[in-house]
């Protein structure tokens, strides 16, 4: 397939994956990961990611076209949608009143729920991660390190820390406490997103909470601000933050119904 795409322009390169814009004679706008495999688990990730959204085929996340290992040279070659939109950190403006990030929230939560329903945690929800379309849909993108509960764990128990972006992760994620990932672990990165959309700013940031311990060391000591010298607090968001932000996942909302049933009264 990637024999029959032009390649447009490099748009991404990290660590040993590049990324290119290309065109498709078919299917139209296409990006192309090309990368090397570190690990057995690595590439077991790749895999799961990679085998989950072909079968999602949902406006949410991205569609798989083509997946191809080189197991001599240890490398992956992946083809999937370009999502036309922009990144929600540089979309913030379009979310500063409680209606507009509630309205946003109630859209990654439907999105959410599809991989929720099949025990899939996402584990890496950010604002780099939620791609926003011209019509205000988010696709949620990168579930490499997505966690599948009916699988196999990938990562091992003597690890201090489990796969995440730490200033987004859950406390359990921090210590690695993989018997207590489940969805409410998506919904603490969540309570992050709303609160950082409305106060512009990281609501862990020691500068905001008013101590000089780190974003993580705040997460771990349950610290978050809920205003700043320019906004007040709002009580919707409270409500949303002090049932999303818990340490513990049993004092957070208990499942995605009653979640999505506190989103839908303010939007």
């Amino acid at each position: 397939m990637i024999r029959e795409c032009k390649i447009i322009k490099e748009i991404a390169k990290g660590g040993q994956k590049t990324v290119h814009l290309a065109e498709h004679p078919e299917i139209g706008p296409v990006v192309i990961k090309r990368g090397a495999i570190k690990s057995f688990t690595s590439l077991e990730r790749i895999k799961r990611e990679v085998e989950l959204l072909s079968e999602l085929k949902s406006e949410f996340y991205p569609q798989q076209y083509h997946f191809y290992i080189d197991v001599k040279l240890k490398e992956f070659e992946i083809v999937e949608d370009y999502i036309e939109g922009y990144p929600l950190r540089e979309s913030v403006s379009q979310f500063r009143n409680p209606k507009e990030i509630f309205s946003l929230l109630n859209k990654l939560v439907n999105g959410l729920t599809i991989i929720w329903d099949k025990n899939i945690v996402h584990r890496d929800l950010k604002p780099e991660n939620i791609i926003i379309r011209p019509d205000g849909t988010p696709c949620i993108i990168d579930l490499g390190i997505a966690r599948f509960l009916d699988l196999e764990a990938l990562t091992k128990t003597i690890s201090p820390v489990g796969p995440c972006t730490p200033i987004y992760a859950a406390p359990e994620q921090l210590s690695n406490n993989k018997s207590l990932i489940d969805p409410r672990t998506d919904f603490f990165a969540l309570g992050i997103i709303a609160l950082e959309l409305y106060l512009g700013v990281h609501p862990f940031d020691p500068a905001y909470v008013g101590n000089e311990f780190s974003i993580v060391e705040n997460i771990l000591q349950n610290k978050y601000a809920l205003n700043t010298e320019t906004i007040e607090k709002n009580d919707k968001l409270v409500g949303f933050a002090n049932n999303t932000l818990q340490t513990q996942p049993y004092n957070r909302f208990r499942n995605y119904q009653i979640l999505n049933s506190f989103i839908a009264k303010y939007i």
